[in-house]
């Protein structure tokens, strides 16, 4: 997929702000206009959005002006946001989706080559009499009260260099994926087969498993993600680092609840022999349908319509899907906009047999994520926050 779309020529930069071109190289640094440089060439092309935001006459922080961390405007390196689109170190997660798997898109974002490697974490001896006492509970309830204990057995993880970050990440996200399964024993095996095999689904929801792994990656700075950094300022450990994250995911005011209303709808949308209803009894409540409102990208979110096709060649046939796709089109009546992603994610949770924990296999992809917002921040210098004090001034 081409990304010229994203980008100006100099001219079109020009033309656009009604400028000639030795103002707009002037504004390159002042304006902070982001540029990279044409291979082959000595010529540059402009971030479009850059160029529109200018154009409107909206102003962009420059890094020196960015508070570390804080209210406002954080550097990163990680993952670009984009009205069209969501990009992982300048690469599209689409087509990371259609090829990569999900070792090489982490070790990608993490830029650490090599993090999953053949080594395991050890795992306390009081695993399993954990993972009994906590039989009933979630995966982020487990991991919560599992990895304090794992982070003593595994002097390595107090490593914060980035590279020792990375293969510390690859513990985490390895018995992750262990909890979803049961046990506490993580494996070297590739994640999306690991999954599949544990979940004992069909081996075609392995290249799907594979799919949903890598587009649910990292999505910016949500609130989860927002803590998670605040978290490794500090300089935890990838294992507390993940503990932020998970618990801040519990909160009421995030998506949480969101995502929840969502798998609601959805496991409505299944279970009818006509879709239809369930969908117009959300609406004629507030106008508004689970799944089907929310959207941080102006155009239609691409993730979707690359989950979307990998879904229909899987479940063309299948009756739950066929319920998905109605319900899809009566939404698209009456609000206008497609299913959000985390509902396609849910269907897919749902179809690896994880009633009540559909998004089970996206956590585990977002702690990919997690560890390398942690790693960038941990790498920064740390600075004290100051409050903006609005209470009653001594008298």
């Amino acid at each position: 997929m081409s990304d010229d779309h994203l980008y100006m020529t100099a001219e079109q930069a020009a033309e656009r702000l009604a400028i000639n071109l030795p103002t707009l190289y002037a504004y390159v640094s002042r304006k902070n206009i982001r540029s990279v440089k044409i291979e082959g060439s000595r010529k540059r092309r402009y971030w479009a959005a850059d160029i529109e935001r200018l154009a409107k006459g909206e102003q962009r922080s420059s890094p020196a002006q960015q508070p570390e961390l804080g209210l406002g405007i954080q550097s990163s390196a990680i993952t670009l946001l984009t009205d069209n689109g969501v990009y992982y170190r300048g690469i599209s997660a689409t087509e990371l989706a259609d090829q990569a798997t999900v070792e090489e898109a982490a070790e990608l974002i993490w830029q650490s080559p090599g993090a999953f490697s053949q080594a395991l974490p050890v795992m306390p001896e009081s695993t399993q009499v954990l993972l009994d006492l906590y039989e009933h509970m979630t995966v982020s309830e487990k991991a919560i009260a599992l990895f304090p204990l794992v982070e003593r057995a595994n002097p390595r993880s107090f490593d914060l260099s980035p590279d020792a970050y990375a293969r510390t990440g690859a513990d985490v996200v390895r018995i992750l994926a262990a909890l979803l399964l049961g046990h506490g024993v993580p494996s070297a095996q590739p994640l999306h087969a690991f999954l599949c095999d544990g979940l004992k689904v069909d081996p075609a929801l392995q290249d799907l498993i594979r799919r949903l792994l890598v587009l649910f990656i990292d999505h910016e700075f949500d609130h989860c993600t927002y803590s998670v950094r605040a978290a490794a300022r500090t300089g935890v450990t990838p294992y507390y680092a993940a503990i932020a994250g998970l618990t801040t995911y519990q909160g009421r005011r995030t998506a949480y609840s969101r995502h929840q209303a969502a798998s609601r709808l959805l496991a409505e949308i299944c279970a009818a022999k006509d879709p239809t209803p369930a969908v117009l009894q959300y609406f004629s409540q507030n106008g508004e349908i689970p799944g089907f409102n929310h959207s941080t990208h102006k155009e239609a979110d691409p993730r979707v319509a690359n989950l979307m096709t990998a879904l229909l060649t899987v479940f063309e046939t299948d009756q739950e899907f066929q319920n998905l796709q109605k319900a899809a089109q009566v939404a698209h009546e009456l609000v206008g906009k497609p299913p959000e992603f985390v509902l396609l994610a849910s269907f897919v949770g749902r179809k690896c047999n994880l009633i009540g924990q559909e998004l089970a296999l996206a956590g585990i992809a977002r702690a990919i994520g997690w560890i390398a917002h942690a790693s960038e921040q941990c790498q920064l210098p740390v600075a004290r926050q100051r409050a903006n004090y609005t209470g009653k001034l001594p008298s």
